[in-house]
C-alpha cells in the first residue's frame, strides 16, 4: 500500500521475501509528466507485483516511469531497475563509484567469488568455511538485472521533480558511490541506507572497496547530521524525524565497536575472523554462532572496516605469517 509522504512524494514497500528487513522501500514522485522512482527493489515475481499494485494505486504504471535513481547497487535497491526500464525507457542514473562495479559484480560473478575466497583467507577465515561464505551471495545474483546506468553522478546535481527539487548528496560508506536525496524546501532526507531507525547499516571492507569505508561512513554522517531536515526516508521501515539523534547514536555505535575491539587484542594478535567470531551480533553474545554464512561473511566483511580504520588512526600495526593478516595494537613507548 503507498504512502503519501508529502504531495505527490509516495513510499511504496516491496517486499524481500525471506529476508529480516521484510521490506525495501521504493520512492515515487508521481506528476502529470510521469513517475519518477528511488530505487526499485529485488528482481522477483513477488517485488515487481507488489510494486505494479503500488502505482496502479496511484493511477500510474510502469511505462508512466521516467526515470531511476538507484542510491546504490545492493540487489534490493537496484534488482528490478533493467525490467523497468525495459518496459519505460525510463532514464536509469546511479553515482561513478556504484556504476563501475555493475559488471563486475554481477556479470563476472566466479572471479568475484574466487577473489572474495582468496580474501576470507588472508583474513583467517578456516578453510572449512571458505566456500559458503564466499559463495554465500549466488542466490542474490539472480535477483538483480545488469543494466548499465543513462547517466552516471557524482554528488551537487539538482534533480528538478516538478514540484520538488532534490539534491544529490554523496554519502559513501555503506557502498561506495551512495547517494541520499535532499529536497531543501520541504526538508525531506530520503536516506537511503546511509540513516536507517532501528539497525545500523553494514559497513564492510571487502575486494571492491575503496580506501577506508568506515571512515568514509563517519565522515558521511556528519556531512548530513546537521541538514534541515523534518522527515528522514530511509531504506527500510518507516519515516522518522530526529536526523542528529540518530546520527549521534550511530556514531556512538561504532566508537564502542572500536572501542570492544581494541580491548579484545589488548592481550593477543588476532585475525579478523578470530575478532568477528568473539562479537556480539544482533545484540547478543553467542549471536556469531547463529549466523548463516552470508551474513558470517558481512560480519567479517564489517570488522575488517573496523581494524583497518584502527590501523590508519595509528592504532593497531599488522602483521603477515603463512599468508594470513593478524591484528595487534600498537606499542607506546615511555620516555
Amino acid at each position: 500500500m503507498p504512502h503519501q509522504i508529502i504531495p505527490g512524494l509516495y513510499r511504496l514497500p516491496v517486499p524481500l521475501p525471506e529476508n529480516p528487513l521484510g521490506t525495501v522501500n521504493v520512492y515515487g514522485v508521481i506528476g502529470e509528466d510521469g513517475v519518477r522512482l528511488v530505487d526499485c527493489g529485488w528482481d522477483t515475481p513477488e517485488a515487481y507485483a507488489a510494486l505494479v499494485a503500488e502505482l496502479q494505486t496511484l493511477g500510474a504504471k510502469t511505462s508512466d516511469i521516467r526515470e531511476i535513481i538507484v542510491t546504490h547497487i545492493h540487489p534490493d535497491h537496484f534488482g528490478l531497475a533493467e525490467r523497468l526500464v525495459a518496459e519505460s525507457g525510463a532514464r536509469l542514473s546511479m553515482h561513478r563509484l556504484e556504476a563501475i562495479h555493475v559488471g563486475a559484480r554481477y556479470e563476472y560473478t566466479r572471479t568475484l567469488i574466487e577473489e572474495m575466497e582468496a580474501w576470507l583467507r588472508v583474513n583467517g577465515v578456516p578453510p572449512d568455511e571458505l566456500v559458503a561464505m564466499s559463495e554465500g551471495s549466488l542466490l542474490m545474483v539472480a535477483r538483480v538485472g545488469k543494466r548499465q546506468p543513462d547517466t552516471v553522478l557524482e554528488g551537487g546535481e539538482l534533480l528538478a521533480w516538478s514540484p520538488y527539487h532534490f539534491e544529490v548528496v554523496w554519502t559513501p560508506g555503506h557502498s561506495a558511490g551512495l547517494i541520499c536525496l535532499y529536497e531543501p524546501q520541504a526538508q525531506v532526507l530520503v536516506s537511503s541506507d546511509h540513516v536507517l531507525e532501528r539497525i545500523s547499516p553494514h559497513i564492510g571492507l571487502h575486494t571492491q572497496s575503496f580506501g577506508n569505508p568506515l571512515g568514509d561512513y563517519l565522515s558521511s554522517l556528519q556531512l548530513v547530521r546537521d541538514l534541515p531536515v523534518k522527515t528522514i526516508l530511509p531504506g527500510h521501515g518507516a519515516p522518522f524525524h530526529d536526523l542528529p539523534g540518530r546520527v549521534d547514536a550511530l556514531l556512538q555505535h561504532h566508537e564502542r565497536r572500536l572501542q570492544v575491539m581494541l580491548m579484545m587484542l589488548a592481550d593477543e594478535e588476532r585475525t579478523a575472523y578470530n575478532v568477528a567470531s568473539r562479537l556480539p551480533w544482533h545484540g547478543s553474545a553467542d549471536g556469531w554462532q547463529r549466523l548463516p554464512p552470508f551474513q558470517r561473511r558481512a560480519a567479517v566483511s564489517e570488522t575488517i572496516a573496523h581494524l583497518e580504520y584502527l590501523f590508519g588512526q595509528g592504532q593497531l600495526m599488522k602483521r603477515f605469517r603463512s599468508g594470513v593478516v593478524f591484528y595487534q595494537p600498537v606499542q607506546k613507548t615511555t620516555r
